[in-house]
């Protein structure tokens, strides 16, 4: 029999009072979409970066075709042509997209430098590919999350690996870009490519992998065929208990006064002519494919992109926004989709992170109160149930769907009427996912009236009272709850 393209044989990883890993195996055929899932803290990261030769295991090894491989870095990784597409995007914001897909493979095998031209071109190639619109020759600091994401994809696929591994490939693409990638995976699967496939998206395990392990607390729970189990089962297995899918559904909830309108705004360059308005106690779903610059309209409404037209007004009054801070003196809160860039200052605690928003009200005489800022931690750490070890843990070290709820977590401190929540459950497990929707639900029956952006339109049709669609800056559509029907409302994407 021929040995598999990959196999991770007992693998084992400790840290400091932790079991990482426990003697976890699991192999990957040639024409194979084998899934890893789990949820956040399960292991699968600490797999990965054993895998990418980012860190060493202490037990166990990788073997490629039956060869036990030796991985001291991702160079390892690549000349073994093992490639890996990062969740957490490794970029250079001041690089090109082609620079970048082709970083530190400016020369060709043959030993000649590659041209400039050369190397925009076979970048183009890659997105032509991919199905996007994205300029080879742009900045990446100037480019979207979502935009990073393709790049990301781009330099994986660029080096023709025998293996790739995908970690939440989709956490920032709309269902249409998703749709692309999965096809794409489909074809190197075809090809004899053996795909290892990481997501919380179980609706794509189901459509892409023809394998399922299943990781919790560090120890393999199973390996299953896709066709062979539920998604119902598959979570319980993830989870460790029975999963309730009521705890996603929607609660009825009674709107108040408009709390925030948006008239004819126009930031130049990004968006034109947009109006909408959103009221207490109400969740609007602003929805629409890559590139249709829903991000930047709640950006401009939360100061950091200039507004040149229309205007803004909370609780009927004209407001004018020219930068954050007025934006949070205002009463708006931002959660962020990029939540270790821009939502967190990962190399301090918990706490410090949770009480960032509120060092006003706990200070006195300009010096911080201890006492408070503890009793404040405690409160929303309980309240999100967010699993840390202490309050004074490093948020670097948390997973991301708990990093996701000091996100959430410093914002519920701050009180703010309004919340914009752009892409909440980005590359979170459905336990977390499910508590998050939760938390957010609860603000909006507090009063809270909440602008949501995700990348997922059932996720949207799950959570809101009303729909918007937009289509390059424009918004093209909206829907009532009663009136919610997901292909309708995919249609005005390009309408």
């Amino acid at each position: 029999m021929t040995a598999p393209l990959l196999q991770v044989q007992d693998v084992s990883r400790s840290f400091p009072g932790v079991k990482a890993l426990s003697d976890v195996s699991f192999s990957v055929e040639a024409g194979e979409v084998h899934a890893l899932v789990g949820e956040n803290g399960a292991g699968k990261s600490t797999l990965l970066s054993i895998m990418n030769g980012l860190l060493q295991p202490d037990e166990g090894q990788i073997l490629a075709e039956g060869e036990p491989l030796t991985l001291g870095g991702p160079a390892d990784a690549i000349a073994h042509r093992l490639a890996m597409v990062h969740q957490e995007l490794v970029l250079c914001p001041n690089l090109t997209v082609a620079e970048n897909v082709f970083l530190g493979r400016e020369t060709a095998a043959n030993g000649e430098s590659r041209s400039n031209q050369g190397v925009v071109a076979r970048t183009q190639a890659l997105i032509d590919e991919i199905k996007v619109d994205l300029d080879p020759n742009a900045l990446v600091g100037d480019l979207s999350l979502n935009e990073r994401q393709i790049v990301e994809i781009c330099r994986a696929l660029s080096s023709r690996p025998k293996v790739i591994v995908f970690d939440e490939p989709t956490a920032s693409l709309d269902d249409e870009q998703t749709e692309h990638l999965l096809e794409i995976i489909r074809k190197l699967r075809q090809s004899g490519l053996g795909i290892v496939y990481v997501s919380h998206r179980l609706s794509e395990i189901f459509a892409i992998s023809d394998r399922i392990t299943v990781l919790r607390d560090g120890k393999v729970v199973g390996t299953t065929r896709a066709e062979g189990i539920t998604e119902q089962k598959l979570v319980s297995m993830m989870v460790g208990r029975e999963y309730d899918p009521s705890s996603m559904s929607y609660r009825e909830r009674n709107l108040g006064e408009v709390a925030l309108e948006a008239i004819n705004l126009t930031s130049k360059g990004h968006f034109a002519g947009v109006s909408f308005r959103v009221r207490k106690g109400e969740i609007l779903g602003i929805a629409g494919l890559l590139g249709c610059q829903r991000e930047a309209v709640v950006r401009a409404i939360f100061g950091a992109l200039p507004v040149h037209a229309g205007s803004i007004e909370i609780h009927g009054k004209p407001v004018r926004i020219g930068s954050p801070r007025q934006a949070i003196d205002h009463g708006i809160s931002f959660m962020p989709a990029d939540r270790k860039d821009e939502g967190l200052v990962l190399d301090m605690s918990v706490e410090d992170n949770l009480c960032l928003t509120v060092l006003d009200s706990l200070s006195a005489g300009g010096l911080l109160r201890s006492g408070k800022r503890r009793e404040l931690t405690r409160s929303l750490i309980a309240r999100l149930a967010t699993k840390v070890s202490s309050r004074k843990q490093p948020v670097r070290g948390l997973s991301g769907g708990n990093q996701q709820k000091v996100v959430i977590g410093k914002w519920l401190a701050r009180k703010g009427d309004i919340v914009i929540a752009e892409d909440p459950t980005r590359g979170v497990d459905i336990g977390a996912k499910a508590e998050i929707w939760s938390v957010l639900q609860e603000m909006a029956s507090e009063g809270k009236a909440i602008i949501l952006i995700a990348s997922e339109l059932e996720e949207l049709l799950g959570a809101c009272d009303r729909i918007i669609a937009m289509n390059r800056g424009s918004v093209t559509s909206e829907y009532l709850r009663k009136d919610f029907d997901a292909e309708a409302i995919a249609h005005s994407f390009v309408a």
